[in-house]
């Protein structure tokens, strides 16, 4: 299953016509991805169908936030679930940078039947596959992004795998950041893991700035049928 990252309402409408199978949409695509707004969630959920996950994040500082920011976050996934949004993407750290069980909680107490997926977040922390048992006793999250911890995901194929076993079909794993045409197949058929996300790796020129190109987006998903 290939994820996309959609920064306007173009990224999406290719996407879907290029037979990506869901999209994950964000703003400020060289911070990171931060929350898009309102008028481009609403819109981009009226002219797809395939699922739309929304990127809940205010700020590019740190994935650690204050009380006053976690009420903004629980504001934004509220708004992207009347919208009709399938799922949110966030992650929140401890100031020890483990996983902030406390305030993940209380942005998940506002969650209401859709798909959250705990973001790269978890890959800033040094012991990912403990973080997986963490994130197990919400069972609010659905998906989680990673590539495995810092460094270059196919040399994380190993921490992926164990990822991949403690999740126990429980979460989802998604694999990304570094996932390309030439490296997709084995990373999914080595660690087990069946959806992909990607966003340079199917863009003009591999830039963030660039349009989407559909023939890149249909040869990942062939790869990966």
């Amino acid at each position: 299953m290939l994820e996309v990252i959609a920064t306007c309402l173009e990224d999406v409408k290719r996407i879907e016509s290029a037979g990506g199978k869901r999209i994950e949409l964000i703003s400020s695509y060289t911070e990171g991805g931060l929350t898009p707004s309102y008028a481009f969630i609403k819109k981009a959920v009226e002219v797809v169908s395939i699922p739309i996950h929304v990127m809940i994040r205010p700020h590019a500082k740190s994935f650690t936030y204050t009380e006053e920011e976690i009420e903004m976050m629980k504001e934004d996934i509220i708004v992207a679930q009347k919208l009709g949004a399938a799922g949110v993407v966030l992650g929140v750290l401890s100031e020890r940078n483990e996983v902030d069980e406390e305030k993940l909680a209380d942005l998940l107490s506002v969650v209401d039947g859709i798909n959250v997926t705990y973001h790269r977040a978890i890959d800033d922390i040094k012991n990912p596959v403990e973080a997986m048992s963490t994130l197990k006793k919400f069972h609010k999250v659905t998906h989680v992004l990673t590539s495995g911890g810092q460094g270059n995901i196919v040399e994380n194929i190993p921490v992926l795998t164990e990822m991949q076993k403690v999740s126990d079909g429980q979460i989802q794993l998604v694999a990304g950041a570094g996932v390309t045409k030439e490296n997709i197949k084995r990373l999914l058929d080595e660690t087990g893991i069946t959806q992909a996300h990607v966003g340079t790796a199917v863009r003009e020129g591999k830039s963030c700035f660039s349009e989407i190109d559909p023939n890149l987006v249909q040869e990942l998903v062939e790869i990966i049928k």
